[in-house]
């Protein structure tokens, strides 16, 4: 372990530097890496949004071109209002106007299938093609009947009248009109329908790819931008490379075309991606934001992507990670010059008193600090100072205590061996007191425990008082029960006689046929007047031993009082004995316990004259240690 020793300030600079570098560093790091990452985000964003954008330009775009083509539909489908001469040059007008106002349009194209306007036409095939395209700067107009035959033929036509709605054709050269030869288009074809919604011809928009390159070319939301947009088969319809147009998407991106598959199949659902994805012939990766075209309800698998290098998206979110860095250092030098003048600032005093300090280690109690501030600094220099001044006032109140002690010790010396003659006479005088204590306790002890005796046999006279009375009372009840039977039986024998007597009169009606039952009516009445007289005599007799026995009872509940009075005051007495009889065992042990300590205060004051002495001998060498310190007279 090191013994090197740092000074405060260096201590401040160095622990107060590192905790805010490190804490400026995190901060600087956490926002520069969010502000990098919120770059990128909005980056991607950009993309994302540029190919949103152009996909509403072109599908919008596309939108008006189909709606021009449902406007011609609409107008064909009323041929049958028409004269066949007045109808042909009216639709050809139609046809010539709507390519002469959207120069956008590379042909314009009518095709009637012969049974439509020749009902007695009976072939599979034959249809009549009406077009006007553009050659050298000039509209052009060419008029034929093709294809009638029998045959399965197949091309572009054919299969639209098969499928009999609405499409956008895939990318195709035109192999009809030999201005067009070799010229890349596409076409929007809306089938012209009977009202049964039978395949009757079809309007149909040529459109040349060249168009859909100018609007790619629009799209740059950063330098070394790549835009396309790839129909159904994989053909390029529009690229920022020109050269491209044409040709196969994915050939052209070989290993790298998986992603991009996946992709197209999901814009058949009009979902839209983005994704990363490792050029193989660059090694260079990319960011790629696909969105598919929607033409109205038409289903379509063309898609526009968007790709764009990852390094030159990061251009900007490194950017503002190198400027926060480059802030960030300038604020952290600018920190550490603040956080050195502060750390010199708080150092100063807190050297002061630090050599103050060290001045009163020395002993010299004279030194003075000179620290004005109003802080907590402040109050340390305030608090040293007024630990100096009492430091001083102590000790010269120990020096003049010391010569005090001295004289004082002396004067102890012979007190003390007055002390050990006192204290051996009381001894003798508390050994005849705890003599006389001991006899007195013993008749303390028998008088205690005779009233402790007499306290359990009052107790028990009183429970049974307690008990008597308690059983006059259910005496008392079951006299009550008696008299209340007694008068059921009194109004027995009263009815039984009123029936006794009823019985005689009724016999007596029935003259010698009741004589006998007459005799027994008598008898029963006699019976129940013997019985009402017995029931009153024992009503009577109940009667007066109920008064009787409620009488007891009065005696027994005015003696139970006295009785209790009686055992509470014996126990009282036997209380008061018992208290009595440990207060003379504990003056008893105190008297013990002041033999004791007579004996020891005899032992202690002949110490203390050997202390005295002593304490005058340190008394002297107190003197020597305090003329350590130096303070003024």
């Amino acid at each position: 372990m090191s013994n090197r020793r740092f000074n405060l300030k260096l201590k401040l600079n160095i622990y107060i530097l590192s905790a805010a570098t490190i804490i400026y560093c995190v901060a600087i790091g956490y926002i520069s890496y969010h502000l990098q990452k919120t770059a990128y985000s909005d980056s991607i964003e950009i993309v994302k949004g540029s190919t949103r954008e152009y996909q509403n330009k072109i599908s919008e775009e596309l939108n008006v071109m189909m709606e021009s083509a449902r406007t011609m539909q609409n107008v064909f489908r009323t041929h049958k209002k028409y004269e066949p001469a007045q109808r042909d040059a009216f639709f050809e007008n139609v046809l010539y106007s709507n390519l002469d106002k959207n120069p956008g349009f590379l042909s314009v194209g009518l095709y009637w299938e012969l049974k439509t306007l020749y009902p007695g036409y009976t072939k599979k095939n034959g249809r009549i093609r009406n077009s006007f395209y553009r050659a050298n700067n000039q509209i052009k107009f060419q008029k034929a009947i093709v294809d009638t035959t029998n045959a399965e033929i197949k091309g572009i036509y054919y299969i639209a009248r098969e499928m009999n709605r609405e499409m956008i054709w895939d990318p195709y050269y035109d192999v009809v009109t030999k201005e067009l030869a070799g010229v890349l288009m596409t076409a929007l074809f809306v089938p012209i329908q009977s009202p049964s919604g039978q395949f009757e011809g079809l309007v149909g928009i040529d459109i040349s790819l060249s168009h859909m390159n100018k609007l790619i070319a629009g799209i740059n939301p950063f330098k070394e931008s790549v835009s396309y947009i790839v129909a159904g088969n994989g053909m390029i319809v529009a690229h920022t490379d020109q050269t491209l147009t044409g040709k196969d998407f994915f050939k052209n991106l070989a290993s790298d075309s998986i992603s991009f598959k996946s992709i197209q199949e999901q814009a058949s659902g009009h979902i839209s991606n983005s994704f990363t994805y490792t050029n193989s012939q660059n090694n260079e990766e990319y960011f790629v934001s696909l969105q598919p075209i929607r033409i109205g309800n038409i289903t379509t698998k063309w898609i526009i992507g968007v790709e764009v290098p990852t390094r030159v998206i990061l251009q900007e979110p490194k950017k503002v990670f190198y400027n926060a860095i480059l802030v960030g250092f300038f604020g952290l030098v600018l920190l550490f010059i603040i956080i050195y003048f502060i750390a010199g600032k708080i150092s100063a005093p807190i050297v002061k008193g630090v050599n103050f300090a060290r001045m009163i280690s020395t002993g010299n109690l004279n030194s003075r600090l000179n620290i004005k501030q109003n802080d907590e600094i402040g109050d340390l220099a305030e608090s040293l100072t007024m630990m100096a001044s009492k430091l001083t006032t102590i000790l010269s109140e120990i020096i003049q205590s010391s010569d005090i002690i001295a004289d004082s010790s002396l004067e102890l010396l012979d007190s003390s061996v007055k002390l050990a003659d006192g204290a051996n006479n009381q001894a003798a005088s508390s050994e005849e007191i705890s003599t006389s204590m001991e006899l007195m306790m013993s008749r303390i002890q028998q008088n205690t425990r005779n009233a402790q005796e007499t306290e359990k046999i009052a107790i028990k006279a009183a429970l049974g008082m307690q008990v008597g009375n308690e059983s006059t009372k259910a005496l008392i009840q079951s006299m009550n029960n008696i008299v209340q039977k007694i008068s059921i039986v009194g109004e027995i024998a009263k009815q039984t006689n009123l029936l006794a007597i009823n019985a005689a009169i009724e016999a007596s009606r029935y003259g010698i046929q009741g004589k006998g039952f007459g005799v027994v009516a008598a008898e029963i009445k006699k019976l129940a007047e013997r019985s009402q007289l017995a029931a009153k005599e024992i009503n009577e007799l109940s009667s007066k031993g109920l008064l009787q026995a409620q009488e007891t009872g009065a005696k027994l509940l005015e003696i139970i009082p006295d009785i209790e009075h009686t055992a509470n005051l014996v126990k009282q007495i036997a209380k008061s004995s018992l208290e009595q009889k440990i207060s003379s065992e504990e003056i008893n042990q105190g008297i013990q316990q002041l033999n004791m300590v007579t004996q020891q205060n005899a032992e202690s004051s002949f110490q203390l004259s050997v202390n005295s002495k002593s304490i005058s001998g340190h008394a002297k060498n107190l003197k020597k240690l305090i003329s350590y310190f130096k303070i003024e007279d």
